[in-house]
């Protein structure tokens, strides 16, 4: 009897909780440890999807921008330098990023950096112990 109420109130969560975004309902989900529980949170987010992609249309941009961290934090695995001097700053995690400004630079590979999202989709760079912001794009 018990389980025949936990499982309507997890599909009426799952299902009315449409400010929470998906990934967060899925972390939701995979935090349940009794698997039939578990599975019957999945079933009720995969028939959402549907409802999901057509309120999202034209919006899919805003939803990964909205899933994705404001900064994270690496270490540089290597610096070169592009046909206009500016720097190619390859990071531990694979990461591939481009200065696009003209700061002069005096960092070197092992040094912690921290990038940040700005303003209408750019994002800058630093050094994580302080010190001027690059503004940069990512490559790969």
């Amino acid at each position: 009897m018990r389980t025949l109420l936990i499982i309507p109130t997890l599909v009426l969560a799952a299902a009315g909780a449409s400010a929470d975004t998906l990934s967060k309902q899925l972390r939701a989900c995979a935090a349940i440890e009794a698997s039939d529980k578990r599975l019957a949170c999945y079933d009720t987010l995969s028939g959402t999807l549907d409802q999901r992609a057509e309120q999202n249309f034209g919006q899919e941009q805003l939803r990964i921008t909205e899933d994705a961290p404001d900064t994270i934090e690496a270490a540089i695995a290597d610096i070169s330098k592009t046909a206009y001097n500016k720097a190619l700053i390859t990071l531990d995690n694979g990461q591939v990023w481009r200065q696009n400004d003209s700061t002069r630079l005096t960092w070197k590979v092992g040094d912690a950096v921290v990038l940040e999202r700005g303003l209408l989709g750019s994002f800058f760079m630093k050094q994580a112990d302080g010190g001027r912001k690059i503004r940069v794009k990512r490559i790969r």
